[in-house]
């Protein structure tokens, strides 16, 4: 799977990251042998080492972090009398006792480090196994198996209610009609590109029925009268099939991801910002449901890392444990159940070409998953607190709950009765990575522990050895290198900074932001759109200069400009219809001018320019 040249490149970066922490404390003799182990075990087995085996050391070390049991450790022998291992131990040591319990006043910079270490190439998204790809989509159809079992008995009916009391009185006045239809940036199932998305061909009866082809999928009349052959050759069916797909998410394998129907993607596009805008707005859910703000998940994990006073759950497969019957069961009596229902796929193909009925409502893929997902989360949360008793009617429906998608923050006191209830709704916690006890929180990517973030600096793409040059690679390795910089690891800063200049030559040295004058006689901030190092505390100019960077002086912004790599998007040029392009420019706000021309979405591609660094 990663050839040796790579497998290399991984091991430098991670002994440097080693030796990068080892620096920070008094020398010892066991720091040495932690680097021989490395090398030999990564020799014994291969990258999985690095991806795997050291991530399983630190799941470990967190599970004992945020609950009241010692550290568990597989995979390592222990040092003598003891539970903790004898790689890295001179530094758990500073973390935890003899018997595996942490320490009262544990060292939270250790912790940083052991975490940055231990999880450095967790993400790394390496090529996956059939073996793997199997295990996953059977997962997926398991899953659809049984939701299918799933009865509500009479005990969670009271939930229910309230459940559903709330969600008609947050939805009072909500007209799912009322959308905007857009075009999102993946992937369809029927197979347009990006710029043949306005290209609509298929006529789902099970949609009209709820969203009339000629009112949102047309400009108007004119184009009605104008294009009547178009409509009438339309290919007429009663509903689409999604179909699934695996992408790349880290070095665990492949994310399962299902694709819309082109025509049911741009009405769920357009119910998925509606719905955006009115649950952020609402008075019963503004600041506990959020889908574009992650800043209030991240700051309550932070502070609750030192107070303890909120929990952080973390749920199992998700979007995909959302099941139709409970939706129905949850909104009925709103009016958006039936735009939800009207632009749902009821199946899905797999890649092996089975065609899986969903008992899900809807996989990651289709764009009303995460609004819908978040709202059953959290109006499920609240009714059981109030069915429980731990709500007062003035504060019914405050029940302190914040939901970002399926991250949920609940008060210490409260988060058995979810774990308690939400199973029997068919949905899993996973209890291994729910912070409940100790200082450890986590969401929304904050991870935190006592008030402090220790969140890991990750790396992502893989390194290529074949010596092509690629904007991702170039621009995701410049960036962790600067993170890694900024964060104190400066030998692997830097050997990674030798790396990207040995095959794309020398960058210049840039700030985070730089402010010039337009010629309106205002002062404008931006950051530099030049891909370069940022290193505090360096005079950017002057070093510039000394490397010999080219550079000349821009008379319209009154700064220096320096020639280097810029990134910019692939765009690509398609032949349009006319109203068509009309109806996504309008629906969409687009100002571009070049008629035709799409930005490929996650594309971009190096280019040499001028720009202030």
């Amino acid at each position: 799977m990663v050839d040796d040249n790579s497998l290399e490149t991984y091991v430098s970066l991670t002994v440097q990251l080693y030796h990068d922490i080892a620096c920070c404390y008094p020398e010892s003799r066991e720091s040495r042998l932690d680097v021989k182990k490395l090398t030999s075990r990564v020799q014994m087995e291969g990258i999985s080492f690095l991806t795997k085996t050291l991530p399983k050391l630190g799941k470990a070390i967190d599970f004992a972090l945020h609950s009241d049991t010692p550290l568990l450790v597989s995979g390592f022998s222990l040092k003598p009398g003891t539970l903790i291992p004898r790689f890295f131990g001179w530094l758990l040591e500073r973390i935890f006792t003899g018997d595996g319990y942490v320490r009262s006043d544990p060292d939270i910079t250790a912790i940083r480090h052991v975490r940055q270490f231990l999880y450095f190439l967790y993400k790394l998204k390496l090529p996956y196994d059939e073996t793997t790809e199997s295990s996953v989509i059977e997962s997926f159809v398991r899953t659809q198996q049984e939701l299918d079992s799933i009865e509500f008995d009479d005990c969670v009916r009271p939930i229910l209610r309230e459940a559903r009391t709330f969600l008609c009185r947050l939805l009072d006045g909500y007209d799912v009609r009322d959308i905007i239809p857009r075009h999102g940036p993946g992937a369809v199932a029927t197979g347009e590109e990006t710029g043949e998305k306005s290209n609509f061909s298929r006529l789902y009866l099970s949609l009209d029925r709820t969203y009339s082809f000629t009112e949102y999928n047309v400009l108007g009349l004119n184009q009605v009268v104008d294009q009547m052959d178009w409509l009438q050759s339309l290919e007429v069916l009663e509903h689409g099939t999604a179909k699934v797909v695996l992408v790349p998410k880290d070095s665990r394998g492949p994310r399962l991801i299902s694709k819309e129907p082109l025509e049911y993607q741009w009405i769920q596009q357009g119910i998925q910002k509606s719905l955006y805008s009115w649950i952020e707005e609402h008075r019963l859910t503004r600041g506990f449901v959020n889908f574009t703000d992650q800043s209030i998940n991240r700051r309550l994990a932070l502070s609750s890392s030192r107070t303890q006073r909120y929990v952080t759950l973390d749920m199992k497969d998700a979007s995909d444990r959302v099941s139709l019957r409970l939706v129905e069961e949850l909104f009925a009596g709103t009016t958006l159940l039936e735009g939800l229902l009207a632009s749902r796929s009821k199946e899905t193909q797999l890649p092996d070409g089975r065609v899986v009925h969903l008992n899900t409502f809807a996989p990651m893929g289709s764009a009303v998953c995460f609004p819908i997902e978040a709202l059953c989360f959290y109006a499920l949360a609240l009714a059981v607190l109030h069915v429980h008793g731990r709500t007062s009617i003035p504060n019914k429906y405050r029940p302190h709950v914040y939901v970002y998608g399926d991250d949920i923050i609940a008060r210490s006191e409260d988060y058995a009765l979810l774990l308690q209830a939400f199973p029997l709704f068919g949905l899993k916690f996973n209890e291994s990575k729910c912070c409940v006890a100790g200082f450890f929180r986590e969401s929304c990517g904050c991870d935190a522990f006592q008030g402090v973030d220790i969140t890991p600096i990750r790396l992502r793409t893989t390194w290529s050895h074949h010596g092509n040059r690629s904007a991702n690679e170039l621009v995701s390795y410049v960036e962790l290198s600067n993170s890694l910089w900024d964060a104190g690891y400066w030998g692997t800063a830097d050997l990674m900074k030798d790396m990207v200049e040995d095959r794309y030559g020398l960058l210049p040295y840039v700030r985070e932001k730089y402010s010039y004058t337009d010629l309106a006689g205002r002062v404008r901030t931006n950051s530099s759109p030049l891909i370069g190092w940022y290193r505090p505390y360096v005079n950017e100019s002057r070093v510039n200069r000394l490397l010999g960077i080219k550079r000349r002086f821009c008379r319209d912004i009154h700064q220096m400009e320096y020639r280097s790599w810029i990134i910019r998007p692939v765009i690509k040029i398609y032949e349009v219809d006319g109203w068509r392009e009309c109806l996504r420019v309008l629906n969409t706000g687009s100002t571009r001018s070049n008629i035709g021309a799409y930005a490929l979405p996650h594309r971009i591609c190096l280019r040499r320019g001028w720009a202030p660094a």
